[in-house]
Parts: C-alpha cells; sequence; structure tokens
C-alpha cells in the first residue's frame, strides 16, 4: 500500500510499479499516450451526453403527442426503433 500513496517513483519500493510511474511521469512517449487516452474519453463523453439529448428531446415530443415517431426520430436524429422504445417505456410507466 506504500507504493500507491507514493508520488514519486524513487520512493516505491516495489520495483515494476516505479518503472510505471517513472514511464508515465517522465516519458515524452506517456504524454502522447496520455493526450490519447484523454482525447478519447472527452469525443465518447461528447457522444454520449449528445445521445442523451436525443433522448431527452424524443421524451418531451413523445409527451407532447404532436408528431408522429418517425418526425420525431428524424428530429431527434435517433433511429426510428428507438423512438418506438422509448415510446413503449413511456406508455408502461
Amino acid at each position: 500500500m506504500h507504493d500507491f500513496s507514493c508520488s514519486n517513483a524513487a520512493d516505491m519500493y516495489d520495483a515494476t510499479l516505479a518503472d510505471r510511474v517513472r514511464f508515465f511521469k517522465e516519458s515524452k512517449e506517456s504524454i502522447l499516450i496520455m493526450c490519447k487516452v484523454m482525447e478519447d474519453m472527452r469525443k465518447e463523453s461528447l457522444q454520449e451526453g449528445v445521445k442523451e439529448g436525443a433522448i431527452n428531446t424524443a421524451r418531451r415530443m413523445l409527451a407532447d403527442g404532436m408528431l408522429a415517431l418517425e418526425k420525431i426520430a428524424e428530429y431527434a436524429g435517433l433511429p426510428p426503433d428507438e423512438v418506438k422504445n422509448l415510446k413503449a417505456e413511456r406508455t408502461a410507466s
């Protein structure tokens, strides 16, 4: 447990863990790896947020009851089957 609380690789007892910490904190290659990982996470989060917003929009349109399912799917940018599932969830609740 000592090694996991260390912020400096030189203070660690386990050589393997210290080597990995040193790699990720001190090498230029690790900076590129971590930047790529962070960018991928950012893109994934954005896509999840956009999808969640589209689902919420579709739910509000379904609640309004003024549009056909196909139009809701078109406006929300969702597949028609997903809008049908949202409608089924709404009526089941």
